[in-house]
């Protein structure tokens, strides 16, 4: 209970910075933080996780390195300058590797963590050069000018979003990201799939809006990899045995829809990336948590050994469910919605055959979501297992705080971006 109770203060005291709208005048009165409708929502989905990581921490002591990433992330997507906005950015990898490294389950979690940094200072190094050569002709890091540069850049326009693509991460830099989800504890599996993800999409925002668009042919080529990247990738989730290996697989098919939202540089498209990001950090966050729960209780990840758990946890079947559902993306879900707009976006840029790859997505998405709830909750289980009561949990207070939202959100989405709609890019 005290937990819930950190919960909901928490939430309560970092609901101003939903309300309050940044402008122009805090940046030349000499403020670098500052929020507007685009990073308002963001800011507070990272305290919101950030007390649901709380809750599901084991050990308590991971809890420091939680608020670590929870406050590098409040600072990234509060900060208007890109200089702060890449050292905060980079400074979430910092407590993730001291979790996966101190409380991660498997001997591998140290190529896990090498993979991370590996994949992320690799691809961040090219936007580093870029923004020193930048701040030398312009004398500003201030994401609030617009310098058409990066259409006129050609193939090197594509040194300013690699190191998005790679933590959104977009095919064929995701490698990374399915390591780090196996070895990571709980806790660690939500603050990546529910923060450090939104920090690509975000970053890719705040890049295209100030440097401008890519060139076309760049933007058609990332979009080609993006989509057929998500098209593999939830293929890849039917072949997978270690539940967290499927949700991870299925963030990588989620997140290239963002992707190619964002790059179509429509008004419909950026709001809709918006509005999955905020799902997908929900949907999979608390798939994670509960998974972290069967955890406990079944010491395994594998498929195999999960099965009719509905008949041993009867409490958690119905929040599992539910979280299944929602990251689907099936109505009446915020994750739907965003899908539409998404959808809307990017066929009037992109060809229209784009079309049958979003089908063979959500088909493939969808079957595997299938596989996961009923390879859990149903069949035959092992005798081994002791039966829980149906009473109120851990699982259950991470299933409603996870999955409720979402279902509020699809009826109130102007709550997260009604001036974004009303100003538009």
């Amino acid at each position: 209970m005290m937990g819930c109770w950190q919960f909901f203060l928490v939430c309560f005291l970092s609901s101003p910075f939903v309300l309050y709208r940044g402008s122009l005048e805090g940046h030349v009165l000499g403020g670098v933080f500052m929020i507007d409708e685009w990073c308002g929502s963001l800011i507070f989905l990272s305290f919101w996780l950030g007390a649901l990581m709380m809750m599901a921490a084991k050990p308590r002591a991971s809890g420091l390195c939680v608020w670590g990433v929870v406050i590098c992330c409040f600072l990234a997507f509060s900060c208007w300058s890109f200089l702060w906005f890449y050292v905060f950015f980079e400074l979430t990898l910092v407590p993730m590797a001291y979790m996966i490294v101190k409380w991660g389950s498997q001997p591998e979690r140290v190529s896990a963590t090498f993979y991370m940094f590996l994949y992320t200072l690799s691809g961040s190094l090219p936007f580093l050069i870029f923004l020193v050569t930048y701040y030398y002709g312009s004398y500003s890091t201030f994401m609030g000018f617009s310098w058409d540069v990066a259409s006129s850049m050609g193939v090197w326009g594509c040194a300013i979003v690699v190191v998005f693509f790679v933590k959104i991460p977009c095919y064929p830099f995701h490698l990374w990201l399915t390591k780090a989800h196996v070895e990571a504890p709980t806790a660690g599996s939500m603050a990546l799939a529910g923060l450090l993800l939104k920090l690509g999409g975000f970053g890719l925002m705040r890049a295209m809006s100030c440097f401008g668009q890519l060139s076309f042919s760049m933007q058609v080529f990332w979009a080609n990899v993006g989509i057929w990247g998500g098209v593999l990738s939830s293929i890849a989730c039917l072949r997978q045995i270690d539940s967290k290996s499927l949700v991870a697989y299925s963030s990588v098919g989620h997140m290239s829809l963002v992707q190619l939202a964002i790059l179509s540089g429509t008004t419909v498209g950026w709001v809709g990336a918006l509005y999955m990001m905020i799902a997908h950090g929900l949907s999979s966050s608390g798939l994670f948590s509960v998974l972290g729960e069967f955890y406990g209780k079944v010491k395994s990840r594998s498929l195999v050994v999960y099965g009719g758990l509905e008949m041993v946890f009867p409490g958690s079947n119905l929040w599992w469910c539910l979280l299944v559902v929602c990251s689907m993306s099936c109505p009446p879900s915020l994750g739907f919605l965003g899908e539409v707009m998404m959808g809307m976006g990017i066929c009037s840029i992109f060809p229209q055959g784009y079309i049958f790859c979003f089908i063979l997505l959500f088909f493939f998405g969808g079957a595997s979501m299938m596989v996961l709830y009923t390879s859990v909750m149903h069949g035959s289980f092992s005798t081994a297992l002791v039966p829980g009561g149906s009473g109120i949990t851990k699982c259950s207070y991470l299933g409603l705080f996870h999955g409720v939202p979402l279902i509020i959100l699809f009826f109130l989405p102007a709550f997260l971006s009604l001036r974004a709609l009303r100003s538009g890019l």
